[in-house]
């Protein structure tokens, strides 16, 4: 078997976070400040829970027991500083989250190996999988995904065994196990390198709103008369990671699994092309999106990346906040629909629990500071 590896070089434009399921609250967290450079940043301090705990003393124990009860008792309250020896790691804040705020949320844990932060290999073939669907998919394939489209009773639902069938006539054999003999079994990526230092973000959803029919701005999603905010840990903007591309071509191999018609998927520079179409048109879904809301700070990031967009080095957008557009091939059905006069796009949105005529997806998730999250840059060496 010819194994061609291409070592690839992940910049963040923005906040990138792949949730680990886990979050930490107030209990395992203390607000400091630390000196980067020549200036003094907020931190927070990730307590190793289980080495202090064990260190204090028998009274103490049972009075930390008492308060952990309360499920917003802040450590900091009776331990305001705590030492080296007790911490798991630093994080950088971006956040409102401070000694001083009378909050003190839950935050979510990006996925770690031994407390460092990286990107699930598998993250990243996902998000390459939908661009090589994306290109892949022809104007009679989209025609085709209307019958994947039921009724049942009130509800509208996508056929999901059908629609796995559908996905894999693309890259897998027609017959047997389509995981087994799928061209995406010969595309192997790697985790990839560590970032020790996670930045918190806060995180909000913007809503698109309409007025008598007329785009009219966004607003913050609030519940309760409150706007819904949410803390993450990230691997920041302009951040470095490494991983590994590793290409597997064996023609008999491709042959006997009858998936020799696909092997033209194995190339990396087809990779790179399926990648960079896909991210254009994200792109300009996403700037006519901020245009037509007049979201000035998205217009100004989608600009800017557009020059990072290139064929030789595409951007992808991976993990938390990517939305529906990001991770499915709704784009293509809808550009199919606005050419052709056809509703299949329409079809699709009714199957989703929440929907809106005017705008869907409604929402999209920024930063505190205004940053879409979740777009890397893959540079190949």
């Amino acid at each position: 078997m010819e194994s061609k590896v291409y070592k690839c070089k992940i910049r963040t434009i923005s906040p990138v976070h792949i949730g680990s399921g886990k979050d930490f609250g107030p209990s395992e967290y203390v607000n400091a400040k630390a000196k980067q450079k020549d200036n003094v940043v907020k931190i927070i301090k990730r307590v190793d829970f289980a080495k202090f705990y064990g260190d204090l003393d028998e009274n103490k124990q049972d009075r930390f027991l008492s308060n952990l009860s309360n499920p917003n008792y802040k450590i900091e309250e009776d331990f305001p500083k705590i030492s080296k020896e007790y911490t798991r790691y630093n994080s950088i804040n971006k956040s409102s989250i401070s000694k001083d705020s009378h909050f003190a949320p839950d935050i979510s844990e990006h996925i770690k190996t031994s407390d460092n932060l990286y990107i699930p290999g598998s993250s990243i073939k996902g998000a390459i999988k939908t661009a090589i669907f994306y290109d892949l998919l022809s104007d009679e394939d989209i025609e085709n995904i209307d019958d994947l489209i039921q009724i049942r009773g009130n509800r509208t639902i996508i056929n999901r065994r059908d629609y796995n069938n559908f996905i894999d006539e693309f890259f897998s054999a027609r017959r047997g196990n389509s995981a087994q003999r799928s061209i995406m079994r010969f595309l192997q990526i790697s985790d990839s390198s560590v970032i020790k230092t996670p930045t918190i973000h806060e995180v909000l959803s913007i809503m698109a709103k309409n007025r008598g029919g007329m785009p009219d701005g966004v607003e913050s999603y609030s519940r309760n008369g409150s706007v819904v905010k949410s803390y993450i840990e990230t691997i920041d903007r302009n951040k470095i990671v490494n991983s590994e591309f590793t290409l597997n071509y064996d023609e008999d191999i491709l042959r006997r699994n009858e998936i020799g018609d696909k092997s033209f998927i194995l190339d990396i520079d087809y990779i790179k092309k399926a990648i960079y179409s896909f991210s254009r048109d994200l792109i300009d879904y996403e700037l006519d999106y901020a245009e037509k809301y007049k979201v000035s700070y998205l217009t100004k990031f989608y600009n800017s990346i557009t020059k990072f967009n290139k064929e030789i080095s595409p951007v992808l957008r991976i993990g938390a906040g990517s939305g529906l557009m990001a991770t499915s091939i709704a784009m293509k059905v809808k550009k199919y629909d606005d050419l052709e006069g056809t509703q299949i796009f329409d079809s699709i949105r009714e199957t989703f629990r929440r929907k809106y005529p005017y705008e869907f997806p409604k929402s999209r998730k920024v930063t505190k500071t205004g940053l879409p999250l979740s777009w890397v840059q893959l540079n190949f060496e």
